[in-house]
């Protein structure tokens, strides 16, 4: 344990749970300690760390504390739950759950009671289908299993025990699923219970009525590990809950079990460490989903760039008075602040596609970390059709670090097509934000040099377009990280209202596909991108000598020999000091290449689900950041074009010998003839197997599902070149 915790002198338990943070390579523990109070106490925090540093979430709390060497003392004046975070990172924090007293008079022995008492049990799934039941746990009950409501009312789950699936692997996931499922209930209250480890979504409301829940913690560590969702029902209200889940915290559908009404989410403490913190959708089969709102509520880290408000739409509801007000955001470095979009998707299933309308944002503060991290990824606003369009899109007090985006443009927001009335208003006592409009061109084409690697000019365009002169800086971002020659350090600079300011950057890049992008930690400066291929050119007939040799290079900057390869008698030949130790392997991914299609995911890295860089798609117009995507898995599914070719070839090449092989251009899929073709070259080696993504030269995250990071391989002669 890292911590000791003690209330007023006495110790307190420290629980811990699972949960799986970036980079995602393993699942980790968090600590948590829960106590119950009804006057003020003072917390003392014992930690193993020598303490450089501490900061509370959420800040809105505003708790006294302070802290030496080891020791951190806060005082409480009310139950509150919150996260204590030490040395400048949210890794190894300690969660409190600091309750209100309860349940000083409750009967166990009732005959409605199912009482579960402190220890473990082993439920597997607990039905309950009979009116009038409780099921109390105790505080330190821990029940292996799950709980379904079905058809039942007025029941309640209620205590201080927690409910866990960590015993149910994802094999049994079509069994063992939902932690807590309710199901076509009325009058249902589930409060102050921990949920961990959920095998799919941790608490379902489905197609009931008259629901509170409250209080309740949520940890989730899995694929889908949602917190709550409430699909298809009506007259629900979720208050006091804190997650810190790997899907999305706060959730609304609809599963053709009536129209979803009345639904509030309020004061409640959001940490998601992969997917989006509030979400409207995606499935959504119902007539009608509306009056949802979102109030009082803390997002403390969400670090991937996902959405924090969206509502993604493909079914065919009306959605209409959506409401999000006194939002505050934390450590999201990169996120898009609002998404609202209508598209077919993989999830959804009706043929006529709905519409979005009456949807209020009203003072949103994006605090930071405070202070931003990463520029926030353009919001957007995009409909499908003139039937399938969105009206009516309200944005009062929108506060990013302080200042108010009073209109479209200091808010980052594109407004696309089929979208109609979008209104910006704002308290006049806040200072605007400057806005620092930005841009990327590329000044000389990129060419190919003798070393094998390209070589081009690069200018960043800035344009003071606000009342003010500014002090900023920016710094020119290429991804995927750790690839070529730059100049990476911060440029600062001086700039008028009024004027503009040009920078260029002599840029050298091997080959492959790249976003080449500008971020600051001034939310002034806007967000600016520029995508870029480059070709791997083979010289047919040349000598191994003569060839270029590409690295290897991931996210950690693990570097190693690459290869070489060249063309020879309808032979790829390959040479790398990889394939000399016979516990490596070389693993080559080629395609035919097709034309791109519309939506298509033309980019996306490691990191991307970082929330550092967004993934780029096809626009209906032009190249466009991916909307509501970072996972490479998800991108598949709402696209629904992956693989975007007819076949992935794979081979794989076991490593010793002297380090050069030779294949058939045919065992590629290819032919003698082929002078164009698309190819990914994976890795395999012991310094590598602990982390999740494969070892890849051109940064394929799937390459055997996806092609669209393969390398654009194009093979010539000397004499084709030199013309």
């Amino acid at each position: 344990m890292n911590y000791k915790v003690y209330v007023n002198g006495k110790s307190t338990n420290i629980c811990t749970a699972k949960v799986f943070p970036m980079p995602y390579n393993e699942v980790q523990e968090v600590e948590y300690t829960s106590f119950q109070m009804s006057q003020p106490v003072d917390l003392r925090i014992e930690s193993e760390a020598l303490l450089e540093n501490v900061i509370i979430r959420p800040l809105s709390l505003g708790l006294e504390y302070t802290y030496r060497e080891h020791e951190i003392v806060i005082h409480l004046e009310r139950a509150a739950k919150f996260s204590v975070e030490i040395n400048g990172t949210y890794y190894n924090n300690l969660l409190v759950f600091a309750e209100a007293m309860q349940y000083e008079e409750f009967d166990k022995y009732a005959g409605n009671v199912m009482y579960f008492e402190r220890g473990i049990h082993t439920v597997d799934i607990l039905t309950i289908n009979k009116d009038n039941t409780i099921v109390y746990l105790e505080e330190g009950a821990f029940l292996n299993g799950k709980i379904d409501l079905d058809h039942c009312n007025n029941v309640t789950i209620c205590g201080y025990g927690t409910i866990s699936m960590e015993k149910y692997p994802l094999e049994v996931r079509n069994i063992y699923h939902r932690c807590v499922d309710a199901m076509h209930c009325t009058k249902v209250c589930i409060k102050d219970i921990t949920i961990t480890d959920s095998n799919d979504w941790s608490l379902r409301i489905f197609g009931c009525e008259d629901v509170l829940i409250d209080n309740v913690k949520i940890f989730g560590c899995r694929g889908n590990s949602d917190g709550i969702d409430i699909c298809g029902s009506r007259n629900v209200l979720v208050q006091n809950v804190f997650t810190r889940v790997w899907d999305d915290s706060l959730v609304v559908k609809a599963f053709n079990t009536g129209d979803l009404e009345n639904v509030t989410f309020k004061d409640s403490i959001l940490w998601n460490d992969f997917a989006r913190p509030i979400e409207v959708g995606v499935e959504l089969r119902a007539e009608k989903v509306s009056n949802v709102r979102f109030e009082n509520i803390d997002i403390i880290h969400s670090p991937t760039g996902y959405p924090l408000m969206g509502i993604h739409h493909g079914d065919r509801a009306e959605i209409s008075d959506i409401h999000f007000e006194n939002i505050r955001i934390e450590n999201a470095p990169g996120a898009q602040l609002f998404d609202i979009r209508i598209r077919d998707s993989f999830w959804n299933r009706d043929k006529e596609k709905g519409n979005i309308k009456d949807i209020y944002f009203k003072n949103i503060h994006y605090i930071g970390n405070p202070g931003s991290d990463l520029l926030l990824s353009r919001s957007r606003l995009q409909g499908l059709s003139e039937a399938s369009a969105i009206h009516n899109i309200f944005f009062e007090n929108i506060n990013i670090l302080g200042k108010i985006a009073g209109n479209e443009r200091e808010c980052g927001l594109s407004v696309m097509e089929y979208v109609e009335n979008v209104v910006f208003c704002s308290d006049e006592q806040t200072e605007r934000m400057n806005l620092l409009e930005t841009g990327i061109e590329i000044l000389d084409d990129f060419v190919l040099t003798d070393n094998g690697s390209y070589k081009g000019r690069v200018r960043v365009n800035i344009n003071n377009t606000g009342e003010k002169d500014q002090l900023t800086a920016f710094w020119l971002q290429i991804s995927p990280a750790h690839m070529g020659a730059y100049k990476r350090e911060a440029e600062r600079l001086a700039i008028k209202a009024g004027e503009r300011k040009c920078f260029d950057y002599d840029v050298s890049l091997p080959p492959g596909k790249y976003v080449i992008a500008i971020q600051s930690h001034d939310a002034n400066v806007s967000y600016a991108w520029k995508f870029l291929q480059l070709d791997w050119i083979l010289w047919e007939g040349r000598e191994l000598e003569k060839a270029t040799e590409l690295e290897f290079i991931n996210y950690y900057n693990i570097r190693t020999k690459g290869l070489k390869a060249t063309i020879c008698k309808g032979e790829l030949v390959l040479q790398s000091d990889i394939l000399k130790d016979e516990k490596n392997s070389l693993v080559l991914y080629t395609a035919q290449p097709v034309e791109r299609r519309e939506e298509e995911v033309v980019f996306s890295v490691e990191e991307t689900d970082f929330g550092v860089v967004p993934a780029v798609i096809s626009g209906k117009h032009e190249l466009e950041p991916a909307p509501q995507l970072r996972c490479p898995l998800e991108i598949t599914l709402v696209f629904k074009n992956e693989p975007k070719v007819k076949e992935i070839k794979k081979i794989v090449l076991d490593g010793g010998g002297n380090g050069i092989i030779s294949i058939p251009l045919t065992d590629l899929g290819l032919t003698t003839e082929t002078k164009h073709f698309w190819m990914e070259i994976e890795a395999k080696t012991e310094e590598v197997s602990k982390y999740r993504y494969p070892y890849t030269m051109f940064h394929s995250v799937t390459p055997t599902t996806s092609a669209h990071m393969f390398a654009n391989v194009v093979i010539t002669t000397d004499t084709v070149m030199n013309r």
